[in-house]
């Protein structure tokens, strides 16, 4: 097996621009998530899927397991890509 390194860089926004959580989708997009057309989620191949749920930029992850982990809109992006992308390493 092949380690595999992730190296993602995730700009702040300037003062006043709004990127909603384009920078998680993008980064996850990066680690080889894709676009579920029918629900804009980003879904993994073991299952993990995640979406922003609203304006606030709240965001939700449904595991392969079943869990579901909330992310309010303030959380860091560097939290919710390594959830995600721990979600979807999980057997």
């Amino acid at each position: 097996m092949t380690d595999r390194k992730l190296h993602l860089v995730i700009d702040r926004p300037e003062p006043g621009e709004w990127y909603g959580r384009l920078d998680v989708g993008e980064a996850l997009e990066t680690a080889g998530w894709t676009t579920d057309p029918a629900s804009g989620a980003l879904r993994h191949p073991s299952g993990a899927a995640w979406c922003v749920v609203n304006e606030s930029d709240d965001s939700g992850l449904d595991c392969p397991n079943g869990s579901v982990i909330e992310f309010p809109g303030s959380t860091p992006t560097v939290v919710i890509v390594a959830a995600c992308l721990a979600a979807a390493a999980t057997p």
